[in-house]
């Protein structure tokens, strides 16, 4: 039996934990835990507080909201408190959420919606623009963010202008097709991987370079109107009709009238969260009417007019069966568990990447022993603890190997904040190049459709590099086919899933279109499927409209490179560095017949109209601006001269604004840009 004085500390000693983990997910964007460890501690402090009383000031992490904001961003003062919403664990507490508020207004309505996991954002419009985003920060204030927030893919930069003054409040979220695309790039640059989508969307939204957030394909959906002049509506369901009819994307509700109507839709929600394109970690149900809700008002922290119900995450218990090591295209060693296959929301797993050493120690993880396997964000395999086998040998710990094991090179050892990271250099790796010709033809790059990693382990002879793709031909396909049938007994399945006629006369005929539909790309798809070192998908779009043509990149010198807005130092060495090394490969690609210029929507400047642009843009990132001015014939200039149609002054201009005053040179206004894209 516990004393009051172990009670006490116990309480402390979990406070402090919670704090340190709220910190690390809010303020970092880096979770320390799995959300349901981090659920389940905040319970045990809630009612370590309602059982011990004499104790409950000590409890003040579950009393707080969000972070002190970042000193990055700019604060914004919440007029109304952007609060969080109280947890249920179980549909029994639903019920009692729902019988505390019939018993103050009797036969009420509710609604019930899906909660996205994500990071919660206040939009702001005047007069149908938007002039302000901002994150919830501690609840009262919050980071500006909203240069970022504009390059959010559905989020409308106008609506009614008649609309004087209109505050919307959403999540922000990754869909899961991308973030498992972001994950992929990640562990093949040996960055430190986001472990689930709500991560991904909070590191992407909260920092400070403009293009990387745009490259993550955010989106959102809202769930609350919190002002607007000149209107009055009396339920929730009203509101959210309004924001869908000014072209706001929503988020899904249902209306129930009782009880058994909201649990029967968080059933379904439940049943069905897996085919969702987004994540969601829970429905939340909310008191319909607004005067009701007002009556209601709220605690310290959250509405009492509303509540989260969490859905428990599916947990299996396995053995782990052997690390392996994985090496990808930039030469970076990750570790996988191979554990005994489980069934994990319906699907067979037997693999989880361990990310990298640091990540083992801390979970203590060894060969024999028992492990717990999640889905993390319910998409990735993830290993959230590790038991102690008794039969198992304790003294089998796993180390990171000193040669690659693909190549058997000497592995180089490099320490950074995010830990050691273990590289082969050894650029003729067998896995080193296996995996840089699946990143070619893989979907965001060349889109070669049916070349995967079983096709390219029945072709590896025959395919050393991405460019032997376009060497292929039905001759070489017919012959690896013989050599399979020779290999493979007694299965009349063929590895590429088709019987041996269709084969031949269908499957490699297919393929062989899908290679010579990729020569037809427009560049940026080339300049990323090459995998030049921190160029991904955003910053290929960039270089390939700059620059027109991989002859004029490739030639560029790192000054000119770097004088492209959003492209680093680093980055520009990298792309000078991969064209040095590579000097015949524009020349190798054009006698294959594969295009290397940039296809947009203007190739040329047709228009004979140069703009320059000067401070600070409400609804286009600068970047954006200049794609969108180039693909309709427009130059460009990045300073004023006399050759300067028009300067286009956003926010604080600098001295631009002045010599161009100066030259007599048309001034104009962000509102104005379609009045020079139409000429």
């Amino acid at each position: 039996m516990k004393n009051l004085n172990d009670i006490k500390n116990e309480i402390i000693s979990l406070n402090n934990r919670i704090e340190e983990c709220k910190k690390q997910y809010n303020f970092y964007d880096n979770p320390q835990v799995e959300d349901y460890e981090y659920d389940n501690m905040k319970k045990k402090l809630e009612d370590f507080s309602k059982e011990y009383p004499q104790f409950a000031y000590l409890c003040t992490s579950i009393r707080k909201i969000g972070w002190t904001p970042s000193l990055k961003f700019s604060p914004v003062h919440h007029d109304i408190k952007m609060e969080s919403l109280h947890d249920s664990f179980s549909i029994d507490d639903i019920k009692k959420f729902y019988d505390r508020v019939c018993e103050k207004f009797e036969e009420s309505e509710f609604t019930v919606e899906k909660k996205i996991d994500g990071l919660s954002l206040s939009v702001e419009y005047q007069n149908g623009k938007l002039f302000r985003a901002s994150t919830r920060g501690d609840g009262v204030t919050g980071e500006d963010i909203t240069e970022n927030a504009l390059t959010i893919k559905n989020l409308p930069h106008r609506i009614d202008e008649s609309i004087e003054y209109l505050e919307v409040r959403g999540e922000c979220f990754m869909p899961k097709s991308s973030f498992m695309d972001l994950v992929k790039l990640q562990e093949s640059e040996g960055k430190q991987v986001f472990k689930n989508p709500r991560n991904a969307a909070a590191g992407s939204i909260r920092q400070k370079d403009v293009d990387l957030c745009k490259s993550r394909n955010l989106y959102i959906l809202f769930f609350n109107l919190q002002k607007v002049l000149g209107m009055r509506f009396n339920t929730h369901s009203e509101t959210l009709e309004f924001l869908k009819n000014l072209g706001l994307p929503v988020v899904d509700f249902k209306i129930c009238s009782n009880f058994e109507e909201i649990k029967d839709e968080i059933g379904k929600i439940g049943r069905e969260r897996k085919s969702y394109s987004h994540q969601i970690d829970g429905a939340v149900v909310k008191l319909n009417d607004l005067k009701n809700r007002y009556v209601l008002g709220s605690t310290s922290s959250y509405p009492r007019w509303a509540e989260a119900f969490k859905y428990p995450p599916e947990v299996r218990k396995s053995i782990c069966k052997s690390i392996e090591i994985k090496v990808g295209r930039t030469g970076i060693l990750t570790p996988v568990c191979v554990f005994e296959p489980v069934y994990i929301d319906g699907t067979l797993v037997s693999k989880a990447s361990l990310h990298n050493e640091d990540f083992i120690l801390s979970k203590n993880i060894r060969i024999g022993d028992y492990v717990y396997v999640i889905k993390s964000g319910d998409i990735i395999p993830e290993i959230s603890k590790c038991e102690v086998n008794p039969s198992n040998d304790r003294n089998k710990s796993f180390k990171m190997p000193l040669r690659c094991p693909s190549c058997g090179s000497e592995v180089f050892v490099d320490s950074s904040k995010d830990g050691k990271t273990y590289r082969c250099r050894n650029e003729n790796c067998k896995e080193r190049v296996k995996s840089k010709i699946l990143h070619f033809a893989s979907r965001d790059a060349m889109n070669i459709e049916g070349f995967g990693e079983e096709t390219f382990d029945v072709l590896q002879n025959e395919v050393k590099s991405y460019l032997d793709i376009y060497r292929l031909n039905s001759n070489i396909l017919k012959n690896y086919d013989e050599f399979r049938l020779k290999n493979i007994s007694n299965n009349q399945e063929m590895i590429f899933g088709f019987d041996e006629n269709i084969y031949i006369n269908k499957t490699g005929r297919n393929l062989l279109q899908e290679i010579e539909k990729s020569k037809k790309n427009s560049l940026e798809k080339l300049v990323y499927g090459l995998g030049i070192p921190f160029v991904g998908k955003e910053t290929a779009n960039i270089l390939s409209s700059h620059f027109k043509n991989l002859g004029n990149l490739s030639n560029a010198k790192m000054d000119e490179v770097s004088s492209i807005g959003g492209i680093g130092d680093v980055t520009s060495r990298s792309i000078v560095e991969f064209f040095s090394k590579n000097i015949n490969l524009v020349n190798d690609l054009k006698r294959l017949g594969i295009n290397t210029k940039y296809v947009g929507k203007c190739s040329t400047y047709d228009k004979k109209i140069t703009c320059c642009l000067t401070g600070k843009f409400e609804f286009y990132t600068r970047n954006e601006l200049i794609k969108q001015l180039n693909d309709n014939g427009i130059k460009v200039s990045s300073s004023v001269s006399k050759n300067v149609s028009y300067l286009i002054c956003g926010k604080n201009p600098g001295s631009k604004f002045k010599q161009a005053k100066d030259l007599g040179i048309n001034i104009i206004s962000e509102d104005q840009i379609n009045s020079v894209l139409s000429i």
